[in-house]
């Protein structure tokens, strides 16, 4: 009898387990959630769905921890199939509308926004999404509207400031990009994308000091961050070679290059560097490299011209220029005239 009733309060504790195991996985991942890891939390949130289905948000938290590590096209079915069962659910609709932007689906991003706002007021990041879908829509007098209305919403929203500065530069209102810029770095010091753009904004807006420390700064912002792309490194080195500065911008071409080596351009412009440098073989070299990466780009085809040119190779420099010439009119070369 008393292996019985042991066996039977065995069983009955491993039953009691399985079922906190299964009660337990919207709890796990919403811990997970919490610590930021997206992944793990993703298919928790999935079993705790199937476990119980329709009985909690789990779907859509399964929506936000895939936006959150881009996997935009699971998220966007989970987000839909949340928001066909809570047709109420505003949470689900913004949610949905920013995963639509990152899809490059910026229509219906903003006509899901539309349908969120009629459930809930928006907050100033949801704004901010919505100047971002005007962007991929080429309207830019929409995407400022939307984006000085994001910083109204809330002041201290550091990249509504920088995105605002983006557009504003894009459209080359320079003083207000400017303005713009550094209330972003007023509330994120360490922000090395508000920090170059700021300036490229004094570049445009003919400030080459200020132009110059901003650079400066930038690059040094990108030298403490492992995870730093190119962008501070180009932009830097761009304006010194534009100022006929090249031996200085080799070093800062070269960790362009290392941060992406299948970038063109960082390719491209280190050899301009090189060549202008007294280094024309090396500089021919580079510019092959970005000729290969971008073969219809006539820009590089030019410098790589006047680089053979340079290094006394005037067969290949003549071939390369002229082929520049015909890409300059070609409708399918970078920035040729339609």
């Amino acid at each position: 009898m008393q292996r019985i009733l042991a066996a039977a309060s065995g069983l009955l504790a491993i039953c009691l387990a399985a079922q906190a195991q299964s009660g337990d996985a919207y709890q796990q991942a919403q811990t997970a959630f919490d610590a930021h890891r997206y992944a793990e939390a993703a298919p928790l949130f999935a079993r705790a769905e199937a476990e119980n289905p329709g009985k909690s948000d789990a779907l859509l938290m399964e929506g936000k921890s895939l936006a959150n590590v881009e996997r935009f096209a699971e998220a966007d079915a989970a987000l839909r199939t949340y928001a066909a069962q809570h047709p109420d659910s505003a949470d689900a609709r913004f949610m949905l509308g920013y995963v639509l932007n990152r899809e490059d689906k910026p229509a219906d991003s903003l006509k899901t926004y539309t349908q969120a706002a009629q459930l809930a007021t928006p907050k100033s990041d949801d704004l901010k999404v919505v100047a971002l879908d005007y962007v991929l829509l080429d309207d830019y007098d929409d995407a400022i509207r939307w984006m000085k209305k994001a910083v109204e919403f809330d002041p201290q929203n550091e990249s509504a400031w920088y995105g605002l500065g983006r557009c504003l530069y894009s459209q080359s209102e320079f003083a207000e990009a400017q303005q713009a810029l550094q209330r972003a770095l007023a509330l994120d010091p360490q922000d090395v994308q508000a920090e170059a753009n700021l300036g490229l904004a004094y570049e445009m807006g003919n400030k080459p000091e200020q132009a110059e420390q901003a650079y400066r700064a930038a690059v040094t912002l990108a030298d403490a961050d492992a995870k730093s792309d190119e962008w501070p490194y180009l932009d830097y080195a761009s304006f010194l070679l534009e100022h006929d500065r090249p031996a200085e911008a080799i070093p800062l071409l070269q960790r362009a290059v290392k941060a992406a080596p299948k970038c063109a351009a960082c390719h491209g412009k280190l050899g301009r560097a090189l060549a202008e440098s007294g280094e024309a073989r090396q500089g021919v070299e580079e510019l092959r490299t970005a000729v290969a990466l971008a073969p219809k780009n006539p820009q590089l085809h030019y410098d790589l011209g006047r680089a053979y040119r340079a290094a006394g190779q005037m067969e290949q420099a003549r071939a390369e220029l002229a082929l520049s010439a015909r890409l300059y009119g070609s409708k399918d070369a970078p920035g040729a005239k339609q």
